[in-house]
């Protein structure tokens, strides 16, 4: 898995910036950086195309347009939870600018405009309270984000353990605003199972953005039945030995019947055997009971 989490968070000449109040690019790497500082630059991985979904375009199999259902969504924290601009669907935490109707505007990278986002496709980004060590949750990663599970917490600062490019778990420090809680439901941000169509026996994994009666729109401009998504149980752990689901990597993109024989991290990540024999580390938001 790539791991792209910068090591600091604010600058108020940098992206997100808001008048000099920032928000986070990504964590501060525990225990070097100590508290989140203003000192450093957001990367720019997740810079897009320059056409905008938000301009329109023509719904079609894997991709479709923000369009806007008219939900007021109120931002009453600094930061917002938010699909990204441009086309790249992903979701990011940004700085809160204002209210304009049912949409919400949010302050972009410093050398683009604010951008402009349906209230549906926005949660303000509150603090996470009480959170019990192992408690699943997401976390900023630059424009993006990344599964993580706590590992303590303080009133100022929540610790979270991420996987890192060797498989193994790297803390991070976040202020309580900076972490969303995921509790297994089908709700903003939930790592989720999904069919591309009705008639697809497989599942891939996904991230919801958002859901109604008929639809689900999943994070990188997918639209599919909401009947056809399934809901990651997060908050269970598994051990050695246990039959699950999760997705290989063998390029399949599906979940697949596998056989736990590691766990990494306290549930952080499992390993398994793939067909061909190799080892796989997967991530826990990509494994998964049954479905």
């Amino acid at each position: 898995m790539r791991h792209s989490l910068a090591k600091a968070l604010f600058s108020c000449a940098l992206p997100f910036a808001v008048a000099c109040t920032t928000a986070p690019a990504g964590p501060v790497k525990s225990p070097e950086g100590g508290a989140p500082t203003d000192t450093a630059k957001a990367g720019d991985g997740a810079r897009v195309a320059a056409k905008s979904p938000i301009a329109g375009k023509d719904e079609s199999f894997g991709q479709v347009r923000v369009f806007d259902p008219g939900i007021v969504m109120a931002i009453p924290t600094r930061y917002a939870w938010s699909l990204g601009p441009g086309e790249s669907w992903t979701i990011g935490i940004y700085s809160f600018v204002r209210s304009e109707g049912s949409k919400n505007v949010l302050k972009g990278s410093a050398d683009e405009p604010d951008f402009s986002i349906p209230g549906a496709f926005t949660r303000p980004a509150l603090p996470a309270r009480s959170l019990a060590k192992g408690a699943p949750v997401l976390v900023p990663d630059e424009s993006a984000t990344q599964c993580g599970r706590v590992t303590s917490t303080s009133p100022d600062v929540v610790k979270v353990a991420i996987l890192g490019l060797h498989n193994e778990p790297e803390e991070y420090r976040f202020d309580p605003d900076q972490v969303l809680p995921l509790d297994g439901k089908l709700d903003f941000g939930a790592p989720v199972a999904f069919k591309w169509t009705p008639d697809e026996k497989l599942y891939a994994p996904g991230v919801l953005v958002r859901i109604d009666e008929q639809h689900a729109w999943l994070q990188r401009a997918k639209r599919v039945a909401a009947s056809d998504v399934k809901a990651i149980d997060v908050g269970r752990t598994y051990k050695v030995g246990d039959k699950v689901l999760a997705v290989p990597d063998d390029g399949s993109g599906r979940f697949t019947p596998v056989t736990i024989t590691a766990v990494i991290g306290d549930g952080l990540a499992y390993a398994f055997q793939n067909k061909d024999g190799a080892e796989t580390v997967v991530i826990y938001c990509r494994v998964t009971s049954a479905l």
